[in-house]
């Protein structure tokens, strides 16, 4: 099964109805058929951002994803090096240390396709040496 990775920008536009990206978001939820992957650390910051009622929705919504096997939280040690070294180099945008998170599960895990409403910092973070990210929802 072919996956992607989700960034908590994703997440947020999804379950707050007035953000410009949420209806995007919901048509390409609806169409896809696939997996998702992504971190604690855009969970969490995910969690942060929305408010108790969307946090509920996007509970609901995970804990269904996963119980239907289509959500895989990256449970790997974090290598607090490597993101301090990916937070030095793209210290101009700046990288947080969710954006971090996720650049470094996708180069583990070989996925380049990325679900995000970061577009611009995106466009710019490169997985391994070269490879860059494919935005899905601005495909």
């Amino acid at each position: 099964m072919k996956s992607v990775v989700v960034d908590s920008g994703f997440l947020i536009a999804l379950f707050d109805d007035t953000d410009p990206l949420h209806e995007r978001c919901r048509t390409f939820l609806r169409d896809y058929r696939g997996g998702f992957l992504t971190t604690e650390a855009v969970l969490t910051e995910t969690m942060a951002l929305l408010d108790i009622r969307q946090q509920f929705r996007c509970l609901e919504w995970l804990g269904d994803a996963n119980q239907a096997g289509l959500l895989d939280v990256d449970r790997e040690p974090l290598d607090f090096r490597s993101i301090e070294k990916l937070a030095r180099k793209y210290a101009d945008e700046p990288m947080d240390f969710a954006d971090a998170s996720v650049v470094l599960l996708a180069t583990r895990a070989g996925v380049r396709e990325i679900l995000t409403a970061d577009r611009r910092d995106f466009a710019e973070y490169r997985l391994g040496s070269r490879a860059r990210f494919i935005d899905v929802l601005g495909a």
